[in-house]
């Protein structure tokens, strides 16, 4: 029905005319208030993860970027939180160059489709941009596994492009024999 109610909007219904039509559709009446958040991002029937699964990632310059990011100077990380069951699975990056972190931050703003991301200065005098996304974690922990990023890294030029620009950025290498070597 998310996905249901979001597509409705788009085509320009009001808040009542779209509960109306889920009403007649499914036989299930939303709340106004349950709309309402669901179509400003504020509330997600995935638990916070906007995009549930790895299938719906698109190929793009920006993934692309991501990748080449998190293979060279990045981190994916989960961390045990206090409450019984939960987890954080952050995806980010600590550097010296705030353009660098910038770029980065854009990138994930974009892909993840969240609010803008904005790098911090932390006491180190690094700036340090970090989210979560249990998808990104799960596609791109390390040691990376290069066949399921094939398909986002080589879907056309501008991606590989960008996946090199992303990986030289972050300072990455490559040995003579064509391993790509990183922390």
């Amino acid at each position: 029905m998310f996905d249901e109610v979001v597509a409705l909007r788009r085509k320009g219904l009001s808040y009542n005319k779209i509960i109306e039509e889920v009403l007649r559709r499914h036989g299930v009446r939303l709340s106004k208030s349950h709309v309402s958040e669901w179509l400003r991002g504020i509330h997600s029937p995935y638990k916070g993860r906007y995009i549930p699964t790895i299938e719906l990632l698109r190929p793009s310059e920006e993934f692309s970027y991501i990748i080449g990011v998190v293979i060279g100077d990045g981190y994916v990380r989960k961390i045990r939180r206090v409450f019984k069951g939960y987890s954080g699975f952050n995806i980010g990056l600590e550097v010296k160059d705030r353009e660098f972190a910038e770029e980065f931050a854009k990138c994930l703003t974009i892909v993840l489709g969240r609010r803008h991301i904005k790098p911090y200065l932390n006491s180190l005098g690094r700036y340090v941009v970090e989210t979560e996304s249990r998808t990104l974690y799960e596609l791109l922990r390390k040691p990376a596994d290069l066949n399921k990023l094939k398909p986002y890294l080589e879907h056309c030029e501008r991606c590989t492009a960008a996946f090199l620009s992303g990986f030289a950025d972050s300072e990455g290498h490559v040995k003579k024999s064509g391993y790509i070597l990183y922390l």
